[in-house]
Parts: C-alpha cells; sequence; structure tokens
C-alpha cells in the first residue's frame, strides 16, 4: 500500500549531477525558487536529494514555499523535554 502523502512540493527541478554550484544557482533562480548565491533556500523549505552516482545521475531538488505542516496525528517532537513538578525533598 504506498504511502500517503501529506504534502507536495511547489516545484520540484531534476538537475544533472555534475553541474557546477554555479550552475545549480542559475537553474533554481531560473525556475523561481529564491536562493542565496551558495544555493540556500531564503523562504521555504528546500529538499534536495544528491545522486549516489550508481542508481541515478541526477539531483533532485524541491522547494516547499512555507513549512511543511504535521497533521494531527502525526507525534510532535518538542525541543525542550516537558517539565514535571516533583516535590522537593528536604535533606536532614
Amino acid at each position: 500500500m504506498p504511502r500517503p502523502s501529506l504534502h507536495s512540493a511547489s516545484i520540484t527541478l531534476k538537475l544533472p549531477f555534475d553541474m557546477s554550484a554555479a550552475q545549480e544557482v542559475a537553474a533554481l533562480r531560473a525556475a523561481g525558487i529564491p536562493v542565496d548565491d551558495l544555493g540556500n533556500a531564503l523562504s521555504g523549505f528546500l529538499f534536495v536529494r544528491f545522486s549516489d552516482g550508481w542508481r541515478g545521475d541526477s539531483n533532485v531538488f524541491r522547494w516547499f514555499p512555507s513549512p511543511i505542516e504535521r497533521s494531527a496525528n502525526e507525534p510532535r517532537l518538542h525541543a525542550t523535554p516537558p517539565r514535571h513538578s516533583l516535590p522537593l525533598q528536604a535533606k536532614g
């Protein structure tokens, strides 16, 4: 049974793995993905799946214009552990 999709990218690019970084940045910008000179997304979320050179010869870039939302059924991860109030014991 296929895994349900919770979100889909607004822009997906498949680029040859042997492109230079400057060529990748130019291609990302031409496709409408806002990236800086290093190829980092200026907004949204840019996911990159790099080629392993064996099964494929392309890198896949998927850009999501806004943060990916979790579904209501998906467990949430907390950045800080929840605090529990424990009674203090007096040392005597």
